[in-house]
């Protein structure tokens, strides 16, 4: 292989994490839990990156950006998949407890 061609296929590497980085914080932004692959690899072929769905999960994997990757369904880093997540169980409202017993301490110090 010649060194312009190594150059080549490492600069297409190089812009190919950048539009998956890229198309991943797309979809935080819009707060999906989990993305379909198919859907991913068809933006990312619009994109001018052909990858077959094998491709396109080894390079996710290889990149650290998801929790788990299947044919069906990707699921990026710090979310919950969708069969797992359950709006109902949100459990104790921690961050409300810790600024209500803050507020609490510092009206216990103001005089009365």
């Amino acid at each position: 292989m010649k060194i312009a061609e190594v150059f080549l296929l490492e600069a297409y590497f190089d812009d190919l994490q950048v539009a998956i980085m890229d198309r991943l914080a797309q979809a935080n932004s819009e707060d999906q839990n989990d993305i379909s692959t198919e859907k991913f690899r068809q933006v990312l072929a619009a994109d001018g990156f052909l990858l077959s769905i094998d491709e396109l999960k080894q390079a996710l994997t290889d990149m650290d950006l998801v929790a788990d990757v299947t044919d069906d369904s990707i699921t990026p880093k710090n979310k919950i998949p969708d069969d797992m997540a359950d709006p109902e169980d949100l459990g104790p409202d921690v961050s409300q407890m810790a600024g209500d017993q803050a507020l609490g301490a510092v009206k216990d110090q103001l005089p009365q």
